[in-house]
């Protein structure tokens, strides 16, 4: 069963779908600002009691730590000098799902809000929720699709721990992408992967291999915003439970290995024109061109790719898969139909006309990852930008000063934190969070004895 978006919790019976169903578990969470769902397993006579209607309650250590669960020191939200108090889960019953491949179990995603009953600014399906709203004031509603693509690793999660995650070995070796033949052998995962998503309410268009051993793509079906954002996080959640019980590990990481293809995390989007439910982004004059709503929208995220690649790139790995020519988005250009941009434009005469920023990596949290670019796109509109000249051939070749994003997460980190614009539409409270959880991964990395440098020094210094 998948409740539909119109469904509110106002008409959602849980004690209806607890008994039809057998539930005696329900997975309830909420999206960290890494994009991990954090929350608790609670009995159903529990949920039906008080949770469902009244929310459960949490630490705000879920804004306080890394994705290690260390605490984040310096943090102007919270800290030991607040004493971690109590956050509020609030169930969202429209995302009530069964889980099918846990027998008796059902999940929930929740918003966040404080104990005073405010949403919480910093939670990452709060600030979709309020660009969304911006969209509607602006006469719109926001469609999305997304590409993941992950590499699936021999062993589990804890059997590479235990070797320190050296000597990685991937499912498959060589590189195959596309290949029917070759994807055969995995068939037997990803056949699963698809038609347990598909039972969980995440549609699954299409999976293939990619270039890397081991690699492969999920492509999920367009959907609103809000929904596709929810049903990212859960396949990448989803992916690696179902992984594990076929005894491998699957990982998002952006770039797993220097000789292997980075993973990426291509956003699809357009809106919808509420008035009369058309694609703004159709041009039915000039099928071969974006709207003037389109190019406008492609300028706006165009204009504010250098001040939010910190929310498409946050990690310090993310950036190992931008450099040189990886079929990753490295410029804050565009083209039509070229994999070798940043925005890939896709115009049609109907609802296909959309654009793909191809910017973010898999390891991207996908709530922040639609609230950049979509804000970044309502800003095009409402300003009226021109995007440049379209990039024809290879991308690549022509990156200029004034065009190349950031290239380390310290650069990406200032960016953010310097841009008025990014403050307006996201929030100043919610900007001056992420960069100082981006400051403190940072810390983390420049602390850290690598086997880079190890190797490199030890014998000739």
């Amino acid at each position: 069963m998948f409740l539909n978006d119109s469904e509110t919790l106002s008409n959602v019976d849980p004690r209806a779908f607890v008994e039809e169903h057998g539930i005696t578990t329900f997975k309830v969470g909420a999206v960290d600002i890494d994009g991990l769902w954090r929350g608790k397993r609670i009995a159903a006579p529990y949920f039906l009691e008080s949770v469902a209607s009244k929310g459960t309650n949490i630490c705000n250590i879920l804004f306080g730590w890394d994705l290690q669960d260390e605490p984040i020191s310096g943090l102007t939200y919270t800290g030991y000098q607040s004493g971690y108090p109590d956050v509020t889960l609030v169930p969202d019953l429209s995302t009530l799902k069964l889980v099918p491949w846990e027998p008796g179990t059902a999940s929930v995603i929740c918003d966040i809000h404080s104990v005073d009953g405010s949403p919480l600014e910093l939670s990452p399906r709060q600030l979709l929720r309020r660009v969304l709203a911006q969209a509607e004031q602006a006469g719109f509603t926001a469609q999305c699709g997304y590409e993941l693509e992950f590499y699936l690793l021999k062993g589990t999660a804890d059997e590479l721990a235990a070797r320190r995650f050296r000597d990685l070995e991937p499912f498959s070796r060589g590189n195959h992408t596309y290949s029917i033949f070759r994807d055969t052998a995995s068939e037997h995962v990803l056949r699963e992967i698809r038609e347990q998503l598909a039972a969980y309410g995440i549609y699954i268009e299409a999976s293939n291999s990619e270039h890397g051993p081991g690699q492969f793509e999920i492509n999920m079906r367009y959907c609103d915003a809000l929904h596709a954002a929810d049903s990212a996080m859960l396949l990448k959640h989803s992916v690696k439970e179902i992984a594990a019980q076929h005894g491998y590990t699957a990982s998002f990481i952006a770039k797993l290995n220097q000789d292997w293809d980075g993973s990426s995390g291509h956003l699809h989007q357009s809106l919808v024109t509420t008035a009369d439910g058309s694609v703004a982004f159709a041009n039915a004059e000039d099928e071969v061109s974006l709207s003037a709503v389109g190019n406008a929208y492609m300028a706006g995220v165009i204009d504010l790719a250098k001040e939010m690649t910190a929310l498409y790139l946050p990690t310090v790995n993310s950036y190992k898969r931008i450099a040189g020519t990886a079929w990753a988005g490295s410029s804050a250009t565009w083209g039509f139909d070229n994999r070798t941009v940043a925005l890939r434009a896709i115009p049609g005469a109907g609802a296909s006309a959309r654009i793909e920023n191809r910017i973010a990596g898999a390891d991207a949290n996908p709530h922040l990852v639609i609230a950049a670019s979509l804000a970044a796109g309502l800003h095009g509109i409402a300003k009226g930008l021109t995007p440049p000249p379209p990039i024809v051939g290879n991308g690549y070749a022509q990156v200029t000063a004034e065009t190349k994003l950031p290239h380390t997460l310290d650069e990406a980190t200032r960016a953010l934190a310097a841009s008025n614009t990014v403050r307006a539409l996201l929030g100043a409270g919610f900007v001056d969070h992420f960069v100082e959880t981006r400051k403190w991964e940072l810390q983390q990395f420049m602390g850290a004895v690598t086997d880079w440098e190890i190797a490199r020094y030890l014998e000739h210094v």
